[in-house]
């Protein structure tokens, strides 16, 4: 599952899968998604659903739409992860008024009784689904439009039938004035083509357990989310979302395309290789690195939280260089909660003479003890940034590919409940209780058995389970 296009401010998990043995390997200074192995919408074939008194996406959203799957925006954020021009399938205006409230469960019900009846088209290899609301009255389980999301992309499968969809409600600014969903709606449809069943088979991802841009999300959009006209580029009359580049990445130039002033970036680089953890009431000073690509010589730092009051931030200096550092020193409040993340951002800004160009460093933090204080595979592998290392009995710090703390091989480093010893095969009593557990999965072939599941999600980590068989997740147990 996805719940994408977060508000920055309240981005809400650090990804607790991966795995692989120990290492010291060098973090690039900029990310890189990664092919977990997944199908992807290599020609998206959209559906775009919408309610009779909808009438900003009739009269105006349909057209983008048309627009966007053929568009050069699509090219210049696709391409190079295999995603080409698609089209507009069908669109389907459902003749009724928008529902007072819904949860993503009727979404998903509305969805397969659509294909059931023949009111929406039979999916193919491309297809994905996308409902639009002109209100923000949808929840997914506990998170609610426009508080926790401003839009979300998901899979879901009955009866052997998986599909793709997106879902895009109307949120308001604090003025009342309504948010394009235009930008919401090009946001999820690139980390849908690119990543279409995200928590069963999943396509590009960011897999690095110890970046802390996974404050910000694991897919392509989520990671060029930000504020102001920065984050978007012009398609037809609305905007699109800018999206991550491996290529502009990889030779540390802007890393979200479109780009908006060149090719030139200047930013700070976080010089950590685990996952940060400060014990509320503590501190913990780090170093800030800057590099920067051509005709950048200094820029202004600033630094925030994302709440207020959530932690203190001191730097060092107020400026960075190329290949120069400064420190940062975060202290968590005593008050701060045991196991909630808090998130803050440091900025690089330029003057007038250059646009004001800024770019951000996510800084995420887990408020929690040391890895150090948890003595048994389960309390230590559920919390972030922890891997539990069956050959020593140690809970240590993750790290770039495995533990951080030694060489700790990778069949014996659990970073994640699945692995540790029994537990999956201990919660057979039924799909429920199984995929209740991260790193369980249910293989219904045969004698149904509870299994680790891989970190590519789709399979058991050791023997075989037909895809259509196995499910990592709840929603897809079969009768669910």
């Amino acid at each position: 599952m996805r719940v994408d296009m977060r508000i920055p401010a309240i981005v809400a998990t650090l990804i607790l899968a991966g795995g692989g043995c120990g290492g010291d390997e060098e973090r690039p200074r900029l990310p890189l998604v990664v092919d977990v192995g997944g199908p992807k919408l290599a020609h998206p074939q959209l559906v775009f659903i919408y309610y009779a008194n909808d009438l900003d996406a009739r009269d105006g959203f349909v057209d983008y739409s048309r627009g966007l799957v053929a568009s050069s925006w699509l090219e210049a954020v696709g391409a190079e992860y295999g995603i080409g021009a698609g089209s507009v399938l069908a669109v389907v205006e459902k003749p009724t008024s928008s529902p007072a409230q819904i949860d993503d469960r009727e979404i998903v019900d509305l969805l397969f009784a659509g294909l059931a009846d023949g009111s929406l088209p039979a999916p193919t290899a491309d297809t994905l689904y996308m409902f639009t609301f002109p209100n923000n009255h949808v929840t997914y389980g506990s998170s609610t439009a426009c508080v926790e999301f401003r839009g979300y992309h998901d899979s879901a499968r009955r009866n052997g039938v998986e599909v793709a969809y997106a879902v895009i409600p109307t949120c308001r600014d604090s003025s009342g004035v309504a948010v394009s969903r235009a930008t919401t709606i090009s946001h999820e449809l690139i980390e849908a083509a690119t990543d279409p069943f995200p928590g069963s088979n999943p396509g590009w991802q960011l897999r690095d357990l110890t970046s802390p841009w996974l404050a910000m999300g694991d897919e392509v959009a989520d990671l060029c989310v930000r504020g102001g006209d920065s984050g978007v580029v012009p398609v037809g009359e609305h905007q699109a979302q800018r999206s991550w580049s491996n290529a502009a990445a990889g030779a540390e130039r802007d890393p979200c395309v479109p780009h908006r002033y060149g090719e030139t970036y200047f930013n700070a680089v976080l010089d950590t290789k685990t996952i940060l953890r400060i014990r509320p009431g503590y501190h913990r000073t780090i170093r800030l690195e800057g590099f920067a690509t051509k005709d950048v010589d200094s820029w202004i730092l600033s630094v925030r939280p994302a709440l207020e009051g959530t932690v203190t931030l001191t730097l060092g200096e107020l400026t960075l260089e190329p290949g120069k550092s400064t420190t940062l020193d975060i202290t968590l409040p005593s008050s701060a909660r045991v196991g909630v993340p808090v998130f803050s951002y440091v900025y690089s800004e330029l003057g007038a003479a250059a646009n004001y160009q800024w770019h951000y460093l996510p800084v995420p933090v887990m408020a929690g003890e040391p890895c150090s204080t948890f003595t048994d595979c389960q309390s230590c592998t559920s919390r972030a940034g922890c891997g539990f290392c069956s050959s020593s009995g140690r809970c240590e710090a993750i790290g770039v590919s495995g533990s951080a703390e030694s060489s700790c091989e990778g069949s014996s480093f659990a970073t994640w409940a699945g692995s540790c010893p029994g537990l999956c095969e201990n919660r057979s009593a039924s799909c429920t209780t199984c995929t209740a557990a991260p790193g369980c999965g249910w293989c219904a072939g045969g004698t149904p058995a509870c299994m680790e599941a891989s970190h590519a999600y789709s399979h058991p980590e050791v023997g075989t389970c037909a895809y259509a068989d196995w499910s990592i997740r709840s929603s897809y147990c079969p009768g669910s």
